[in-house]
């Protein structure tokens, strides 16, 4: 039985979820399992839009519909704590699972001192987070420094350092420093962020710290 402050590599064994996860899949089983065990009444995600640079929140409340949600938005710029404030109430009457970067988790708290949500209603799945980058100029960026028509590629990660995409075609990684140094690459807010392991949620979750063969495979907690 894991107690508070342990550490363990954890992935999925749902079939569903593992064909859409980047990375074992665990966030994604653990908020299947809250929702079907009534541990939570919905469960507030982002999902992919129109295409990878439209991220969209999610309001699910059938276990079912989270598969379609596994994976990883480096290009969408929401702050889930002021949706729940301003469309749900602040979590008043509905128990809402949320997976949280650390500006998220910071605001969470915040509102939470002006009595504007709920602490006691949201659960937290925390997740390390390099910095997102604006999808306007996510699409500039790919056009311009990586000389790929944004409406081709698929997929897009942060990892060693590097902003890599995936399109028709092959893949391409640039050095995110190097990016930022010609007026590219991610947010200034995330530049200057100290909260890149938002700890303080209940679980604290990312691909940082795994190693050896399950790199890419498992999730931290």
């Amino acid at each position: 039985m894991a107690k508070k402050g342990d550490m363990l590599y954890a992935w999925t064994n749902d079939a569903e979820i593992k064909k859409k996860a980047e990375l074992g899949g665990a966030v994604t089983a653990i908020w299947k399992h809250a929702l079907d065990s009534k541990a939570v009444d919905a469960v507030l995600v982002i999902s992919k839009g129109t295409d990878l640079y439209d991220a969209k929140p999610v309001l699910i409340k059938d276990s079912k519909e989270l598969a379609n949600t596994a994976g990883s938005l480096h290009c969408g710029t929401l702050l889930l704590p002021k949706l729940i404030k301003k469309y749900m109430d602040g979590a008043a009457n509905m128990k809402i699972g949320v997976t949280v970067k650390g500006c998220d988790a910071m605001a969470f708290y915040e509102l939470a001192k002006r009595k504007q949500i709920n602490l006691d209603n949201i659960v937290m799945i925390g997740v390390n987070c390099g910095g997102s980058v604006s999808p306007v100029l996510a699409r500039k960026m790919i056009k311009e420094k990586y000389g790929v028509d944004p409406d081709k590629v698929h997929k897009e990660e942060i990892d060693k350092g590097q902003f890599i995409i995936e399109y028709e075609g092959g893949h391409k990684g640039i050095s995110v420093d190097e990016l930022e140094e010609h007026g590219f690459g991610r947010r200034s807010n995330c530049r200057r962020c100290k909260m890149k392991i938002p700890r303080q949620a209940d679980l604290a979750c990312g691909n940082w710290g795994v190693i050896g063969e399950k790199a890419g495979k498992a999730t931290f907690v």
